[in-house]
């Protein structure tokens, strides 16, 4: 159900409409972000109401989703029985309404974002985030990590002036294709620790048991080694070797809670792997996904220079 709004706003669907929008569904029901959030809320899943306005056809709301960071439009008729996948195509223009509208949200979106950046890491530095790529700026969101549990594993220097925090699933292969980036950085750079947050999803089914090996340890090389180990099987598909790094461990499964309960309250993630950029005042750089070397270390010294 989570990935619904993804596959709606993705689908290849198409409908076809004469449109007019002399009577939407604003001239007739006034309705608040917060209710269209309610009522969608079975089929949005982490998916947040931006925006709700009248279709360009009678009959519809538009209803503007952030979507991991990215701006779309979906169509929803005005008693929100129904959701509509597919695209607003104008026949005798022979043009996409929708394509239109999400390149026009897509600069929308950047815009609100930068101006949040630019209040919390100042004007000049979030351009030069910009700079970087605005796929980047898209994607990433500020949130507040005042109450951000201690790290499961720390690798690098413990003492490293910059500490960025990786939220992992053991069992994840973007996050084992992440942690050869983590590698290729930590020779690279002596300034730079990665301090781990265990997230294991319930789609992967020794996840679970190799986080709790991995607590279990009480030296952090050794939990660093566990989780080394489990990506190198995880890179080499040889997921029938997993199995001999699970272990239970009493007390495992209250430290990971922490972890999840935290991202649920504070700043739901989007997946696994995810970077946390420490900000000031508590706040803190979030993105989901994986991030090559050059683009890793950019952002660091744009952030930390």
């Amino acid at each position: 159900m989570k990935k619904f709004v993804a596959a709606l706003v993705l689908g290849i669907a198409f409908f076809s409409f004469s449109y007019s929008a002399e009577e939407g569904c604003l001239s007739t029901t006034d309705v608040s972000v917060e209710e269209v959030q309610q009522k969608l809320s079975k089929v949005l899943g982490s998916a947040k109401v931006v925006s709700v306005s009248d279709a360009p056809i009678e009959g519809f709301y538009e209803v503007v989703v952030d979507l991991r960071g990215r701006w779309v439009p979906i169509y929803v008729d005005c008693d929100f029985k129904y959701v509509i996948s597919g695209e607003i195509i104008d026949v005798e223009k022979r043009t996409s309404i929708t394509r239109e509208r999400v390149l026009e949200l897509s600069k929308k979106s950047i815009e609100e974002k930068m101006k949040e950046l630019s209040s919390v890491i100042g004007k000049k530095k979030a351009e030069e985030l910009k700079k970087i790529g605005e796929a980047f700026i898209q994607k990433a969101k500020i949130v507040d990590i005042k109450e951000l549990p201690e790290p499961h594993i720390v690798l690098g220097n413990p003492d490293a002036k910059i500490k960025l925090y990786i939220v992992e699933d053991p069992e994840c292969p973007a996050c084992a294709m992440y942690h050869t980036v983590i590698e290729d950085v930590l020779k690279e750079r002596k300034d730079i620790a990665f301090n781990v947050l265990l997230f294991p999803l319930p789609i992967h089914k020794h996840a679970k048991k190799i986080s709790y090996n991995i607590l279990c340890q009480k030296d952090m090389k050794k939990r660093a080694e566990i989780l080394s180990k489990s990506f190198e099987y995880v890179n080499q598909r040889k997921m029938s070797k997993l199995k001999e790094l699970e272990k239970d461990c009493k007390g495992a499964q209250e430290k990971i809670d922490r972890v999840v309960n935290f991202f649920r309250k504070n700043a739901p993630i989007g997946g696994t792997p995810t970077t946390i950029f420490p900000l000031k005042n508590g706040k803190a750089l979030m993105r989901a996904g994986v991030i090559d070397k050059d683009t890793l270390l950019k952002i660091v010294d744009v952030l930390y220079k």
